[in-house]
């Protein structure tokens, strides 16, 4: 092989490697990965918001979450505050899509949104003293897409632990 095709097949190889990197990066950045759960409470739709959610102390049933710090308001729309996590990240968050004692949208982004998360938590009343709570957790953005397939057990491991969290902090508050 001469020179230059030596050079020719290289130019071709790395022009090839680049589209594909490219490609992947993309379908990385738009990769969302939702993790869903679902529970049925022993508690009634307006036990579990006052216990989980009006108290903004989401640390509680959150088990990623060291302490909301800034936080400007209630349980309410466009409410924002700063998630201390556990593992020292200060994330900026806001709320939208509340309703109370229905339903409420957390969502936060860093690193110039290449890590973007949303949570969402829907409340049902299935009879007069059981509800079902459906959490929703995601992640995208370029970050945010490689943390779901590397650390995909820690992601569904604290949707799943803040689930329970909620299912059991509520069932003890409608005992009381």
């Amino acid at each position: 092989m001469t020179a230059y095709s030596q050079g020719l097949a290289e130019k071709r190889f790395f022009s090839s490697l680049n589209s594909r990197l490219a490609i992947a990066s993309n379908k990385l950045r738009q990769r969302k990965m939702p993790v869903e759960r679902s529970a049925t409470v022993a508690a009634t739709p307006e036990t579990i918001w006052n216990t989980c959610f009006v108290p903004m102390k989401w640390e509680s049933w959150d088990p990623d979450l060291k302490e909301l710090i800034d936080v400007t308001g209630g349980c309410e729309n466009g409410t924002t505050c700063t998630f201390v996590m556990k593992d020292g990240n200060n994330i900026p968050t806001k709320l939208s899509n509340v309703e109370k004692n229905e339903s409420l949208t957390f969502s936060g982004a860093v690193a110039g949104g290449l890590l973007k998360f949303e949570g969402t938590v829907l409340i049902t009343p299935v009879d007069a003293s059981n509800s079902k709570i459906d959490y929703k957790f995601g992640l995208e953005g370029l970050i945010g897409a490689m943390m779901s397939l590397f650390m995909k057990k820690a992601v569904v491991g604290g949707t799943q632990g803040g689930l329970d969290n909620m299912v059991k902090l509520s069932e003890e508050a409608q005992k009381k």
